[in-house]
């Protein structure tokens, strides 16, 4: 890994680590270099199930939501702003008096603007701009007093479940936080009672794509999977009844017994800025994995997005419910054996 920010602003900048008390890293990112942290002081925190089994995985002491007082705290920004500040504020109020609480991000995802409304709040200590993003720190106050304490309040209130149209309740850093996204809405406007029996939501946000399921058709139980697990705490809020559950849950390295009538899906395609498809493909041959041999996959996608060829590996029968020039609504049926899209992927020419 290349040298981090954060390893020189400790090395060179001023920066300096407690020799006791807890360091918590809010948002921990799995490929960030945190070999400066002392391990026996350090927890990452991070709610997003793949980025904490990938931190788990390599050795560190890993938390989903952050708890206890920390002598120092380390936020890594997110793409969303309002979530960022929201991280900012939690990290300042769980801060011992006198301890530093450093943001860290990069430019693409809005480090400075963030440091300007920090700035408006409470004195920097010093700044480090490297590699096309910047680093800044300052000291949590001996008393949170008005009015910081109110900004605090305002901001922490964006990590916090709030109700919106259709009497859900979402918060700021989930997909699709003020409402439904068209692509959902495309999708759950074709299953029109044709939804039965147990149905897996693959990537299940908080809840609205189940509610519909659960609206629409003859459906007898539902399992939410998602790997955002405040998303999911949402979503239990959101979709009402004993017939569903929700699991906290990487898809991609899903594993389960249970098999489904029907699978529904709006599958993320980003983890970072770049699309990245292959997220889009796994969670399709999972959908194939986990459905009955008679059951169906509904899903939607971006337009330019290309599951085609994949849908064509893993099931009998594919075909497109509905074109937009945004998105495409697909149905398919009977997935394929292991074997036998296997025999798809690679078929055998004959000479």
């Amino acid at each position: 890994m290349k040298t981090s920010r954060l390893e020189i602003a400790l090395d060179q900048s001023g920066l300096n680590l407690p020799k006791s008390g807890r360091i918590g890293i809010f948002r921990a990112i799995s490929d960030a270099d945190y070999s400066s942290l002392p391990s026996d002081q350090s927890v990452l925190i991070n709610s997003n199930r793949v980025e904490y089994d990938r931190l788990k995985s390599r050795g560190f002491d890993v938390a989903d939501t952050p708890e206890g007082q920390f002598a120092l705290s380390i936020v890594d920004i997110t793409r969303s702003k309002a979530e960022t500040l929201g991280l900012i504020a939690r990290a300042l109020m769980l801060t011992q008096p006198g301890g530093m609480v450093v943001v860290d991000g990069a430019k693409t995802d809005g480090i400075e603007s963030v440091l300007k409304q920090c700035k408006s709040i409470l004195p920097i200590e010093n700044t480090l701009s490297k590699s096309h993003g910047k680093i800044f720190w300052m000291t949590r106050p001996e008393n949170i007093t008005k009015p910081l304490s109110e900004t605090l309040d305002d901001w922490h209130a964006a990590l916090v479940l709030k109700p919106i149209e259709g009497g859900f309740e979402t918060a700021d850093g989930m997909f699709s936080p003020h409402h439904a996204d068209a692509g959902s809405l495309l999708l759950a406007s074709h299953f029109d009672g044709r939804l039965k029996g147990h149905v897996a939501d693959l990537g299940a946000g908080w809840g609205w794509l189940a509610t519909q399921a659960l609206k629409a058709g003859d459906v007898t139980a539902i399992d939410l999977f998602e790997a955002e697990k405040t998303a999911l705490d949402a979503a239990a809020r959101n979709v009402t009844g004993q017939n569903a559950q929700f699991i906290w849950a990487d898809v991609h390295n899903l594993s389960t017994e249970t098999r489904y009538d029907a699978v529904i899906c709006n599958p993320p395609f980003h983890q970072g800025r770049a699309a990245e498809p292959a997220l889009g493909v796994s969670f399709i041959q999972k959908a194939a994995d986990i459905l009955k041999p008679n059951g169906n996959l509904w899903l939607v996608a971006n337009r330019q997005l290309p599951y085609e060829t994949t849908l064509e590996q893993c099931f009998k029968h594919w075909k497109y419910l509905e074109e937009t020039p945004t998105f495409k609504a697909i149905l398919a049926t009977k997935p394929l054996s292991a074997k036998a899209r296997q025999r798809r992927a690679n078929p055998v020419t004959s000479r």
